[in-house]
């Protein structure tokens, strides 16, 4: 199974090639799931077809879904809320439910939403070859992308210092009670640090695995399109996340690329993707474009 990103600057065509890409793979017989995690879904409109948080196959070997980031924000409020109760629930006497509110107003709660969503299509899609993924703007696709790594930190140090807790108060969280040969219950919230450490590890894994994923960079020849493209390089480098390819996309003629564009990505496979006369809705224009990565022979020349 292969994990596919698509990302950019908003309006340069990313869910046009997200798509494009998902029909080119389903025709040639890959099994395909694409998903719009882009809150401004545009895939409904590309395929001329109503979509929902509900897969939908609309071809042969390709479904397709739009993921409701509101669902995934209040199932991640009602989790958080339930595993506090849970955690703290010998401390019911200091009324600590009524904080609990709080938490929909928590920053980075988008994030983490996106990332439940990734995960649930991830684990529930393994069986297929790819899945797509069409992301949102910029700032917040990277702040997704970074959050298993940040989480990761800020984890490793909080299961440090609650161990240090329960040593000071000393409670032993796993030992072997001699009397009846059984173990102890496990301190509930080491439990769920350990279990958060485990999703995020494996999240972090996913991103980074050049093998299982790839991210497909799409850019305009226009110098904002490339300023913040060379900028989202640049972070996702800081993330250990290799950018195997990019899309030139809206090109006049695919024959005369800007050479300061190559020169911008000498690590990446270039693709190229003509300005189309009709506007790319439905199946049909999605047979008619073809893709090419003529900058990647013309390099290697």
């Amino acid at each position: 199974m292969k994990v596919i990103f698509f990302t950019g600057k908003g309006g340069v065509g990313k869910s046009t090639s997200s798509a494009l890409f998902a029909c080119k793979l389903a025709e040639k017989g890959y099994s395909v799931f694409l998903n719009s995690i882009d809150p401004a879904h545009n895939l409904h409109d590309l395929f001329n077809t109503g979509l929902s948080r509900k897969p939908k196959e609309v071809l042969p070997r390709l479904t397709i879904m739009e993921t409701d980031l509101e669902f995934w924000v209040k199932r991640y409020l009602k989790e958080t809320e339930k595993e506090l109760k849970e955690t703290y629930r010998y401390q019911e006497a200091f009324n600590l439910h009524k904080y609990f509110t709080t938490l929909k107003y928590s920053p980075g709660l988008e994030e983490y939403a996106v990332l439940l969503a990734l995960q649930d299509s991830i684990e529930k899609y393994s069986s297929m070859d790819y899945i797509i993924f069409d992301t949102p703007p910029t700032a917040l696709t990277l702040k997704f992308l970074a959050l298993p790594s940040v989480s990761l930190l800020w984890l490793q140090e909080l299961i440090a210092f609650r161990k240090m807790i329960l040593k000071k108060k000393n409670i032993i969280t796993k030992i072997l009670d001699s009397k009846n040969n059984k173990e102890r219950e496990k301190d509930h919230v080491l439990l769920r640090i350990e279990k958060l450490i485990a999703t995020y590890s494996e999240l972090n894994r996913i991103f980074t695995d050049t093998n299982q994923t790839s991210i497909f960079l799409v850019l305009n020849p226009d110098k904002l399109s490339l300023s913040e493209s060379k900028d989202i390089r640049d972070r996702l480098k800081d993330l250990n996340i290799s950018l195997p390819y990019v899309i030139l996309n809206k090109l006049k003629n695919r024959k005369e690329i800007p050479d300061h564009m190559m020169k911008e990505f000498p690590e990446s496979t270039i693709f190229t993707i003509e300005k189309q006369n009709d506007e790319i809705i439905g199946f049909d224009m999605f047979r008619r474009i073809d893709l090419e990565h003529e900058i990647n022979i013309v390099r290697n020349r």
